[in-house]
């Protein structure tokens, strides 16, 4: 009897120890130098305590977040980038979470139409990183998503799948948030709507980004895109070239090389994206579509025009049946021969 009232004692003593010393060695910090952590906007008190344990800041997770929502933290933390010096306490990690400490707010803007390699040059120049450093979070996004087209014949397997838009980040802000961000927004842009249409077409979401991109590229107005679009379908219903000369400049420059105007030596080479040579879509898309163009591209304008050439006059293109016609408006223009 004896024998068991003293292990009850010592067990009693081993759990009031415990009660007393545990939550006083998991609140404090185990980070020995100041720790620099990033919070991004909308961040949860799962990423929060996910990224401090990471860091080795904290000891339990599980501890962070029950002291965290016991004090209501997780309804207040901003966003920013925070030094954490050795031995904080939890309290003192909520503090600087719920105070903030905003970085100096950057914006990027990316025009519609820019390619990927355009995007990661832009990011190059507002400081976030290096431009071989985003393409590489590209292709780390394009590996941990669902996507699941061919990328054989692509340059960069994530092409026009950013968003153009203008966009609000921090300085310290890391790349692989500003590719997620983008890639999010361009996966918002197709709601059920949109893709049920697309599946009405019998085509999939790469497929429509595609086709959205040479409008984006070839559309002089948004009053024209949907009669692009036409053009477009028309000519790949008749198994015609499509001969648009952008997809010709994607080509020849890899993605990469960006100009306006193009030789009559360029039309020979012979790549995946010569759509001079190369019957049907292009493997993938050779910029970054805006909604008005994904918009064009699932509801293209019914008509039998199969050409267009462009005339400053007219503000826009001219729109014709016929190759005779069309030879016409291109000797009245003078302008080399587009569609």
């Amino acid at each position: 009897m004896k024998k068991i009232l003293y292990i009850l004692i010592v067990i009693g003593l081993l759990v009031g120890s415990s009660v007393l010393f545990v939550p006083s060695y998991l609140s404090t910090s185990t980070n020995v130098d100041t720790i620099e952590i990033i919070v991004p906007q909308g961040a949860s008190l799962n990423t929060v305590s996910n990224t401090l344990l990471d860091k080795g800041i904290i000891k339990s997770k599980i501890w962070f977040r029950y002291k965290a929502k016991a004090a209501g933290v997780d309804r207040k933390i901003k966003p920013g980038t925070y030094s954490i010096p050795s031995n904080s306490t939890l309290n003192d990690i909520f503090e600087l979470l719920e105070k903030g400490i905003p970085d100096k707010p950057v914006i990027l803007t990316i025009p519609e139409g820019f390619t990927l390699y355009q995007i990661a040059q832009k990011v190059e120049e507002l400081g976030f990183g290096t431009k071989d450093e985003f393409i590489e979070a590209t292709q780390k996004y394009f590996d941990n998503g669902n996507y699941d087209f061919d990328t054989k014949n692509l340059y960069f397997n994530l092409e026009g799948y950013l968003y153009p838009d203008t966009y609000h980040f921090t300085e310290k802000q890391p790349v692989e948030d500003i590719v997620k961000r983008l890639a999010q927004t361009m996966d918002n842009v197709f709601t059920d709507e949109y893709k049920n249409r697309a599946k009405e077409l019998n085509l999939s979401i790469h497929d429509i980004l595609t086709v959205a991109s040479l409008i984006e590229r070839e559309a002089k107005h948004d009053g024209e895109r949907s009669a692009v679009s036409g053009v477009i379908y028309n000519r790949l219903e008749k198994d015609m070239l499509l001969q648009i000369d952008a997809t010709v400049i994607y080509g020849v420059g890899k993605g990469k090389e960006h100009k306006s105007d193009i030789y009559t030596s360029d039309l020979e080479k012979p790549t995946p994206f010569n759509s001079y040579k190369v019957i049907g879509l292009p493997p993938g898309p050779i910029a970054s579509p805006s909604k008005a163009s994904i918009h064009a591209a699932l509801y293209p304008e019914d008509h039998e025009y199969l050409y267009y050439v462009l005339s400053e006059k007219e503000d826009g293109h001219v729109f014709t049946k016929t190759y005779d016609e069309h030879l016409k408006y291109v000797d009245k223009y003078r302008n080399r021969n587009k569609k």
